[in-house]
């Protein structure tokens, strides 16, 4: 059992969290998921509980309440939800800080939903996906990540720190330098030194913790000790990792567009039978169900969906929990019997323990959905699915869903109860522009989809935003702790 965390002074706004109009106001209450009590710390901890895993995981929510004129301005942001508006999800009034959105930055979201004509025949329902890859970054990071920054803004900050292997970084390296702000980014020696440079091109400075045998979890550990021990706050950065409570809000948008993009009335939303997420630490699909719920109490949804949790088998904790039941702790896995091809397929999505399984848990058990497993030969047979009967919206639209996004589509087969007329929405997180190696290994053997995915990367290439005026700097650190605090230290601005 640990020692409780040094208390730290609250910001000093108060736990209700008012953005205001010419008339009202919309207001946010940040809360403690576990003991319910306000809270405003500046390292998103609270004291409530003195578990080791209380340190790591996020304990935080931001509720919206829900008032007459909540209501009113949300149900206008929805009826009037356009997908080529300048501020992208930041127009939806139902976020925080909206008000602080930067006029400077390429739009989020609004990412396009297809229809898998020839796959529905296949797979034997009606099937959507919604191409999260089509994000500035080409990956759904980019909602949470603009959450984050909108509240660093709010408080005036000019700093930022984050722990990530490889999307969330590039996201946040991407709006930080946008914006001016300085990000270090924490990540464990055994990350893909591809990964790394990736992230310091971004303009990111990049610690790296411990040797190629320390893991991802092992380095989180270490961070989220840091956090807790108000290091980073007492130094005016702000944590952008899964512990900060706004990113979630950012996930809760794929649900507005989701429903916007279904309906054909504009002023009622249509609700998919199921909606499938590929899982691993699971704020992705605690924040899609945020956002469903949320529809839901503004009457502009009658029904909700089923969360479905897909997962690399073996690696995949909200699976355990489900199975179990488990919402009150955290669930572990224990990947060292994990086999090396379902490794290397879903090394993007591999989770010992997910630091948002927990709500993540909760959806899938209280929206009746359920979480699956898939293997490596389940996503190599589904990208070449995808890529032989979908070929004419492949090429045209640049659709590629990197191979961890595919868990979503294959994980439809495992749904037993999937009826005919039933419609699933499967989210395809990334884009696979940035697993182009991966993905020629998959389709050795099929000359002509390798060259159907040089093109969609040839006419993709363009979009996605990449590479910073300055490179980051990259600094290797012991996994201890005074060593992780001393390097933070010599980065610091």
């Amino acid at each position: 059992m640990r020692q409780p965390i040094h208390k730290e002074d609250p910001e000093p706004d108060p736990a209700k969290t008012v953005v205001t109009s010419s008339h009202t106001s919309i207001t946010f209450e940040k809360k403690c998921l576990y003991c319910g009590k306000p809270n405003n710390s500046i390292n998103y901890t609270c004291n409530c509980r003195f578990e080791e895993w209380f340190n790591e995981y996020r304990i935080l929510d931001i509720e919206p309440v829900i008032s007459p004129f909540y209501r009113d301005e949300a149900m206008k942001s929805f009826r009037n939800y356009s997908f080529d508006h300048h501020q992208g999800i930041a127009q939806y009034k139902a976020l925080p800080f909206r008000n602080w959105y930067p006029d400077n930055l390429e739009p989020i979201g609004m990412t396009p939903l297809h229809y898998l004509k020839n796959l529905c025949t296949q797979y034997g329902t009606r099937i959507y996906i919604k191409n999260e890859g089509n994000n500035p970054s080409g990956c759904f990071k980019d909602r949470e990540t603009l959450l984050a920054l909108l509240n660093t803004r709010r408080r005036g900050l000019h700093h930022a720190v984050i722990y990530s292997s490889g999307n969330a970084a590039a996201s946040a390296a991407i709006l930080a330098q946008k914006l001016d702000i300085q990000l270090i980014t924490f990540v464990a020696g055994d990350t893909y030194p591809e990964k790394i440079e990736f992230i310091r091109e971004h303009g990111s400075d990049v610690i790296v913790v411990g040797d190629e045998n320390t893991n991802f979890e092992t380095g989180f550990r270490l961070f989220a000790r840091v956090n807790a021990e108000n290091i980073f706050s007492r130094n005016k950065f702000d944590n952008w990792s899964v512990r900060n409570p706004y990113r979630v809000h950012g996930d809760k948008t794929t649900a507005v567009e989701i429903v916007k993009q279904l309906g054909n009335n504009p002023l009622v939303g249509q609700v998919p039978d199921y909606v499938i997420v590929p899982t691993a630490n699971g704020s992705c699909l605690a924040g899609i169900w945020k956002g469903f719920k949320e529809l839901k109490q503004l009457n502009i949804i009658s029904k909700l969906p089923k969360m479905v949790s897909a997962g690399i088998k073996g690696a995949n904790p909200v699976y355990q929990a489900v199975k179990k039941k488990q919402t009150d702790r955290p669930e572990r896995c224990d990947l060292l019997s994990l086999k090396s091809e379902d490794a290397n397929i879903g090394s993007t999505i591999l989770a010992e323990e997910g630091y948002d399984s927990i709500e993540a848990a909760k959806a899938v058990l209280a929206s009746n959905g359920l979480a699956v497993e898939v293997n490596s030969h389940d996503i190599t047979e589904t990208l070449r699915d995808f890529l032989q009967q979908e070929q004419e919206l492949a090429k045209e639209q640049a659709v590629l869903p990197e191979p961890a996004s595919l868990i979503s589509i294959a994980a439809i087969r495992k749904i037993k109860d999937l009826q005919p007329d039933n419609t699933a929405v499967s989210i395809i997180t990334g884009h696979g522009l940035k697993a182009k190696e991966m993905i020629g290994q998959l389709l050795s053997g099929y000359p002509d989809l390798q060259q159907l995915v040089a093109d969609i990367i040839e006419k993709k290439q363009d979009d996605i935003t990449l590479g910073a005026v300055k490179k980051g700097r990259r600094r290797d650190v012991v996994a201890e702790f005074d060593a992780v605090v001393n390097v933070f230290n010599e980065l610091k601005k």
